[in-house]
């Protein structure tokens, strides 16, 4: 019989100052093991983190209570597991992420984990469960796995194999693609123009790089509220988000401390001053590729291609401001199929899938729809 890991949790803290050694240097082992795992999937170092990253994260405790763990067997560490859910009164939908160090898995510790931090997802008053794990998408012919939604499917790897036997559905596949910038820069003005002549006058463009304006701060949050409305999300549940001035405010202020740059581009109507469409992109300090982070077109504007034409507005200022950047990489559901034609319009390539993984447990361990299923 395989002995079944005996693991110790070791749960982060934000650090007091800049010299709280204990603090600081568990967070550093945290991201050390992170970055193996994301190096051994994906083959460089593009996906890392950073310490400041995690410890601005661990600040931003009235937007999202989060519990971050370096989980430990016999001294080594063997992996790392998060835990948070939203801070807003009545949520009830957690976030969980169980990683293994590539040299210690297949002994059960990926289940271990799986199992501690999904009871402490209930611990923070979740009655769902969610998980988004990257994937390769299936070969032609290779068993794979469906989404529930009818978009996309992933390859039935092992973590595929462990959430499936864990009783979770795969609700949405999100396409990770990439932009060769250099690649793209030839036909971002004829893309900008030919959405400028759709728009019309009836919008105006602002971009900037930084905080967002003060005049616009307010226009801007309403904007981000309408993410978990407007964007699709499939069948996976979803906790309501208020936002208001602060709250963008502390956003901007983690993004800055964690050492990102903040490039945004908002398409403004011009009849209301109403923001209806927004794109940024982040950009770590330490030279890693850009990440294209939300891109959103107000429900009530959309067939004005006002998605292109913030994403080429703000892909010009890229241009202008950091021309040294030559790769992008972004996210998008499966089932956003308009989003989909602005990006392979502009050059994006998908290089992988990430899965959207859910698990209802109120009630009598209420489970979501369909179970997934491996198929060939």
């Amino acid at each position: 019989m395989t002995e079944m890991p005996r693991l110790e949790w070791l749960e982060l803290t934000e650090p007091a100052d800049a010299f709280d050694e204990p603090a600081l240097a568990l967070i550093a082992r945290y991201v050390a093991v992170a970055n193996r795992v994301t190096q051994h999937f994906w083959g460089d170092d593009s996906y890392d983190t950073t310490v400041d990253e995690i410890v601005a994260s661990l600040r931003r405790r009235e937007d999202e209570i989060s519990r971050r763990f370096l989980v430990t067997e016999g001294g080594a560490d063997v992996g790392r597991a998060i835990a948070s859910i939203n801070g807003e009164e009545g949520s009830h939908v957690a976030y969980l992420s169980a990683w293994v160090v590539p040299e210690e898995r297949s002994r059960g510790i990926g289940r271990a984990m799986a199992e501690r931090v999904e009871q402490v997802g209930i611990e923070l008053g979740a009655t769902t469960l969610q998980a988004w794990a990257d994937h390769r998408a299936p070969a032609e012919g290779e068993a794979g796995v469906a989404a529930v939604s009818g978009h996309g499917s992933i390859a039935a790897d092992p973590p595929a194999q462990l959430l499936v036997s864990m009783g979770y559905a795969l609700e949405q596949v999100e396409r990770i693609s990439e932009l060769d910038v250099e690649a793209a820069r030839a036909s971002l003005e004829a893309h900008r123009a030919d959405a400028l002549a759709h728009a019309g006058e009836a919008y105006t463009l602002r971009s900037w790089q930084g905080p967002t304006p003060p005049e616009l701060l307010d226009a801007m949050a309403l904007l981000h509220s309408r993410m978990t409305t407007d964007a699709p999300a499939a069948a996976m549940d979803l906790d309501d988000e208020h936002w208001d001035a602060a709250r963008l405010q502390r956003l901007e202020a983690q993004n800055a401390d964690s050492g990102q740059t903040m490039l945004q581009a908002v398409a403004l109507h011009a009849a209301s001053g109403e923001a209806v469409a927004y794109t940024i992109l982040l950009l770590p300090d330490d030279g890693r590729p850009a990440f294209q982070e939300d891109t959103l077109v107000h429900a009530d504007h959309r067939g004005h291609r006002l998605g292109m034409l913030v994403k080429t507005e703000n892909l010009l200022q890229l241009g202008r401001l950091h021309p040294d950047r030559t790769r992008i990489i972004t996210w998008n559901a499966e089932e956003n199929s308009p989003m989909l034609r602005v990006n392979e319009a502009l050059g994006f390539v998908p290089v992988g899938a990430e899965g959207g993984w859910q698990r209802r447990v109120g009630g009598a361990g209420a489970s979501t729809g369909a179970p997934a299923t491996m198929s060939a």
